[in-house]
């Protein structure tokens, strides 16, 4: 890869992950509300859900470990994209940005066909999942591989077991800085720890906002609230295609 595609592939601004994790926790109620219990985003709670369903024999399996598969091949797709977009020197950020657009569109517009979905073993609600996941999918590798040193804005386990941890090092640099002020060293060292706190607070924040509105919207709007999902995403791939510009 290019020195200048390097440049561009740089830690985006604290709120893209945040409207990111925002999406994820959105998709995510969408998701399990309409679609049975599916988790598409937080994909443990999907693989949870399956092994219950296994031993209960309940249909709900088979949604269920097609969303699992999909999400893989998505991620496996992404991620061999990006390689191609990488060795022609250009930002792959604006494209895989777009193709998780796409993926939402056809998320919601499946969820909008008719007949209205009244079970779980309704095809187009196992459609409507499957492209729920591969967007979540997407939206993972965009993550681990254009936006170094960003946590994982779809899977808050991890996030939750980070905050504990930059929040114990953060007291630690204080700590350290406040013995002594002069230290460049442990200032450097706050500061950054700091910035990383705010980076998967930021994160974690944005996803419990996305799933309570996730949930209010549901409630209130049904299934038409499902757009609003792909329209941030959307916003996010025209500020991509102006960076760059």
């Amino acid at each position: 890869m290019t020195e200048f595609a390097q440049r561009r592939e740089d830690p985006p601004p604290r709120w893209v992950p945040a409207v990111l994790s925002f999406v994820a926790g959105y998709v995510d109620v969408f998701t399990f509300l309409a679609l049975f219990g599916l988790f598409v985003a937080q994909v443990t709670g999907s693989f949870v859900t399956a092994g219950a369903e296994l031993v209960t024999h309940d249909a709900g399996i088979t949604g269920k470990a097609v969303a699992i598969f999909a999400f893989l091949v998505a991620a496996a797709v992404t991620a061999g994209l990006i390689g191609l977009i990488r060795d022609r020197g250009r930002d792959a950020l604006p494209w895989m940005l777009a193709l998780e657009t796409l993926l939402l569109a056809i998320f919601a517009g499946m969820l909008f066909a008719e007949p209205p979905i009244k079970n779980v073993t309704d095809w187009h609600g196992i459609v409507a999942g499957v492209f729920g996941a591969m967007a979540m999918g997407a939206q993972s590798v965009i993550v681990r591989l254009l936006m170094r040193g960003i946590p994982q804005t779809n899977v808050m386990t991890g996030n939750m077991t980070q905050l504990g941890v930059e929040t114990t090092a953060l007291i630690v640099a204080w700590r350290r800085r406040a013995r002594d002020p002069s230290d460049r060293d442990s200032e450097r060292e706050f500061f950054a720890v700091r910035a990383q706190l705010y980076v998967v607070l930021a994160i974690a924040i944005g996803f419990i906002l996305g799933a309570a509105a996730g949930a209010i919207v549901y409630a209130t709007a049904g299934l038409a609230g499902a757009p609003l999902a792909v329209a941030l995403v959307g916003a996010l791939t025209v500020w991509a295609i102006w960076r760059d510009r």
